[in-house]
């Protein structure tokens, strides 16, 4: 049986990871997820800072936006104190671009990353990422993260570098400590083989667990780390509730007399 090629994310492969159920009622029924106030409003404040640093990158200016975001105009400020490379003029043969994306066909599956920056040349390549987290994860969560295994292993695989010569920033600029805003700080990762081969193994086992899932045609498996549940907005569709709010066999109830 011949499946059709989908397009996995960070987001596919880490959902997926995660729990496979969840994964098949977001990504192949279309099941929308409610947003949490806090998410949402780390995610507005992120996709401004994007926009931001998409028009610095232009060379546009930022001048009207600042004014109206003049917290998110001092981190720009501090990162180009801090990191002036990610900011100055290029050689031509050197590519620096904002939102740049990449594919790569893997077993059967088009992998997608799209990188908030990325200097490439033949001698190396740089991935950034800014992030909105008001506390950053760890550095052992975040090389484990999906996001890190994909983008790194996509760039050496695409732009013919050997691993060693790829770097990946994440940049937190937006980290707060007792109501205040924070400089904004890095976390940087040096690829390498070991590590590429390790990321590809991973990718191997779980593409092939998906299109073992996909040709059975049925639900996919839950998690197998039911505390995950709690947090997770199908757990009633899933029958994960918690045992004290689990639904009450309506048998055991008595009848109530209408008057």
């Amino acid at each position: 049986m011949s499946l059709p090629i989908l397009s996995l994310s960070q987001a596919h492969l880490t959902l997926l990871d995660t729990c496979p159920r969840k994964f098949q009622y977001v990504f192949d029924r279309a099941l929308a997820l409610p947003g949490q106030p806090q998410q949402q409003e780390a995610a507005t404040w992120g996709n401004q800072f994007h926009l931001l640093m998409q028009q610095r990158a232009l060379g546009l200016p930022i001048a009207a936006l600042a004014q109206t975001h003049p917290d998110m105009a001092s981190q720009i400020t501090s990162l180009e104190a801090q990191a002036p490379e990610l900011f100055s003029p290029v050689p031509e043969e050197r590519l620096r671009q904002s939102e740049h994306q990449r594919t790569l066909l893997f077993n059967g599956y088009l992998l997608t990353t799209v990188y908030d920056l990325l200097l490439l040349d033949d001698n190396g390549g740089h991935i950034v990422d800014w992030k909105s987290y008001l506390r950053p994860p760890s550095r052992a969560r975040l090389a484990d993260a999906w996001q890190t295994q994909l983008y790194l292993y996509v760039l050496a695989e695409t732009a013919n570098l050997p691993p060693e010569q790829i770097t990946m920033d994440y940049w937190f600029v937006r980290q707060h400590q007792e109501g205040q805003l924070l400089p904004p700080s890095a976390t940087r990762f040096r690829y390498s083989q070991p590590w590429h081969d390790h990321s590809r193994t991973r990718l191997l086992q779980l593409t092939e667990n998906l299109t073992a899932l996909r040709l059975q045609s049925a639900e996919f498996p839950k998690t197998s780390h039911q505390e995950l549940c709690s947090r997770c907005p199908f757990q009633l569709r899933c029958q994960r509730l918690p045992v004290e709010i689990a639904v009450t066999d309506v048998s055991a109830v008595k009848e109530v007399p209408l008057h």
